[in-house]
């Protein structure tokens, strides 16, 4: 028993795919990569997009709050120096 195997040639030696298949196939090749070179530009987009909003939507809410922190503590500010005065009349 021998190791390699061995295969019978076909007698008939004729071209898998015609010349107008072959043709045709590198054809549908530019199809699908314009395709997919529209869909992953457009997903980059997208991911520019949702990224420059999530970076705003976070400034935002940041700045918020600390105008919210400054106001309560001008508050607390303001109403300890009018207990203050209470007090001394």
């Amino acid at each position: 028993m021998s190791d390699t195997a061995t295969t019978a040639a076909p007698e008939d030696q004729t071209e898998l795919f015609s010349a107008v298949e072959i043709e045709q196939f590198g054809a549908d090749d530019v199809t699908a990569g314009g395709a997919i070179g529209k869909m992953l530009s457009a997903l980059f987009l997208y991911t520019v997009v949702a990224m420059a909003i999530a970076g705003w939507w976070t400034y935002s809410s940041i700045a918020a709050h600390e105008a919210s922190a400054e106001t309560q503590q001008s508050g607390d500010a303001y109403d300890a120096s009018h207990a203050h005065d209470a007090k001394s009349h």
